[in-house]
């Protein structure tokens, strides 16, 4: 990878009480959010690439219009390709960010259908909150499938456990789409995952040790989570080797049934992550 890396476009995003967060330009990608207690809960590859046109590994890349390869775009679609313009009025240092995104002539060469589309920030000294929204604004109704593809910073991957998947019917991806059902109620990432959750129509919790993040989605009923494991970790080129025992995804989607947006129409998906650790 070339090392000489353009520095990316961003948006800072601070509160009195001392939380931070800052949004790159390229892909609308949440990079970075520390609450109040300092800790970063963000993982950013240290190998990411921001040049013009790439995906950006870490953060938070939008996957739109189309999750994965469900379908017959780029892996995870277009969105988080696009530079993304911030929206006149905000300032760096407040506690909202927006950016939005048009369809343009190279957009509809990959897809042929016109929106406008918004991502808004929203930070708070123990929460953060991602909306995203799409409007049709063409003649013609589109459908699509979507997802927020967070990943979530651990110390220690095998001191990870996430709450509340518990009962919740699941597609597994490792082994040939078998669809199973959740039987733990804390799910250890100590192998591999890529699986989608579907209706997990509750809150999550991310918990390493005392530390405890609260997940909660509006709009987005569907949930991914993915650890690529050592071996599948040694083969991506943005990542370290080691970097799979330092995040998880968390991801807030709409897979399962995908939307259907009339001209005119407006949808809107949410992502909240609260820190409630106790000893705050």
């Amino acid at each position: 990878m070339n090392s000489f890396q353009p520095a990316p476009s961003k948006s800072y995003l601070a509160t009195a009480g001392g939380a931070a967060a800052a949004v790159l330009h390229h892909g609308a990608q949440l990079a970075s959010w520390q609450s109040a207690k300092g800790t970063e809960n963000i993982y950013l590859s240290e190998l990411a690439d921001f040049f013009p046109g790439s995906a950006v590994r870490g953060g938070v890349p939008i996957c739109f219009p189309q999750f994965s390869t469900l379908g017959d775009l780029p892996l995870h679609g277009f969105f988080r390709n696009q530079i993304w313009t911030p929206v006149p009025g905000g300032a760096d240092g407040t506690e909202i960010v927006r950016l939005q995104l048009r369809d343009t002539d190279e957009t509809r060469a990959l897809w042929p259908h016109a929106f406008q589309a918004e991502l808004q920030v929203t930070v708070a000294d123990h929460s953060l909150e991602i909306a995203f929204s799409v409007s049709n604004t063409g003649a013609e109704v589109f459908s699509f499938t979507a997802a927020l593809h967070t990943y979530f910073r651990v110390t220690e991957i095998a001191n990870v456990a996430i709450a509340g998947l518990q009962n919740v019917r699941y597609l597994d991806k490792l082994k040939e789409n078998v669809i199973d059902t959740e039987t733990s109620a804390r799910l250890l990432i100590d192998r591999p995952l890529d699986r989608i959750y579907y209706n997990t129509t509750g809150a999550l919790t991310l918990e390493e040790g005392a530390r405890q993040l609260r997940i909660s989605t509006q709009g987005m009923p569907d949930t991914v989570v993915w650890n690529p494991g050592p071996e599948r970790c040694a083969t991506i080129a943005d990542l370290p080797d080691d970097a799979w025992r330092h995040f998880v995804c968390i991801e807030a989607a709409a897979i399962d049934a995908p939307i259907s947006l009339a001209p005119g129409a407006t949808w809107r998906g949410v992502q909240k992550m609260e820190d409630i650790q106790g000893d705050r």
